[in-house]
């Protein structure tokens, strides 16, 4: 961590990721960050959604923000700003099709998401769990007939960790072409080669014209490390896994004290506290 609280370029992009790190642990938006993203807004700085939520979950942080910007979901595999879809990529459907027969066989909890669509086979205690943060209900169909349906953005696995520990292992020796990441001890997301949060920034800084020196990122898992090496500035949450802090320039306080506010006032200025 050899940053200070400067940068050799003017921050132009803020793009931050939402649960355990915008969001405190009872996912909701504490005033403290509304105020500090509002002030980073004022000073011309781009601000981006950037989670593995699908996109009907952002907009009602993004309203609740009150500033204008795009956002990348699915962990980057979609980003649109308004109506203009400015990256779009998904799982081969043959991958899909074989993490479906695996989960099936080890009784791992999954859901297809595509677009606005987040299916799963039935409805059990972890999209339960997932609805609870989300807001959102699954509609339950058969997996291979979602899929049918087009390729998705896509999958999350969903199980205690132990078990979602053994998933990933028999998932990484099949699955080249696929991108394994960890959101959560107990949440394996699978999403499409070269369409994570590291790319997302880097679309995100061609789209506005600028380096990746004058972005800012903020996370808090695993998912989040390649995005906190590619920025200018990366910032791990003091909640944060160890590979997220170890890959961040700058360790903020945790998401229940307010540490993206803290994160902004130290790297883009004071503003009102």
């Amino acid at each position: 961590m050899s940053k200070t609280g400067s940068t050799a370029f003017p921050l132009r992009l803020l793009c931050l990721d939402i649960d355990g790190t915008l969001l405190d642990t009872a996912h909701q938006l504490p005033p403290e960050n509304r105020a500090a993203v509002r002030f980073a807004a004022d000073r011309g700085i781009c601000i981006c959604l950037l989670s593995a939520r699908p996109p009907q979950a952002i907009a009602p942080i993004a309203h609740a923000l009150g500033v204008p910007g795009p956002v990348a979901s699915f962990g980057g595999a979609l980003i649109e700003q308004g109506d203009k879809r400015i990256f779009d990529r998904r799982l081969p459907v043959d991958t899909a099709r074989t993490v479906i027969d695996l989960a099936r066989k080890q009784d791992i909890s999954l859901s297809l998401y595509r677009d606005t669509a987040w299916c799963v086979e039935r409805e059990d205690g972890w999209s339960l769990r997932e609805s609870a943060i989300t807001g959102l209900r699954p509609t339950a169909l058969p997996l291979v007939q979602a899929l049918a349906e087009g390729a998705p953005h896509k999958l999350l696995c969903m199980g205690e960790a132990a078990q979602i520990d053994r998933f990933d292992r028999t998932l990484q020796q099949r699955m080249p072409e696929a991108e394994l990441l960890r959101s959560k001890d107990e949440y394996l997301e699978i999403m499409p080669r070269q369409a994570g949060k590291a790319e997302a920034l880097l679309t995100m800084c061609q789209y506005l014209g600028i380096a990746p020196a004058q972005a800012m990122a903020i996370g808090d898992h695993d998912i989040d490390c390649a995005l906190l090496r590619a920025a200018g500035v990366g910032v791990a949450m003091g909640n944060g896994s160890d590979a997220a802090r170890k890959a961040a320039d700058w360790i903020a306080p945790d998401n229940d004290h307010a540490g993206v506010a803290a994160a902004v006032y130290h790297w883009i200025g004071e503003g009102d506290k």
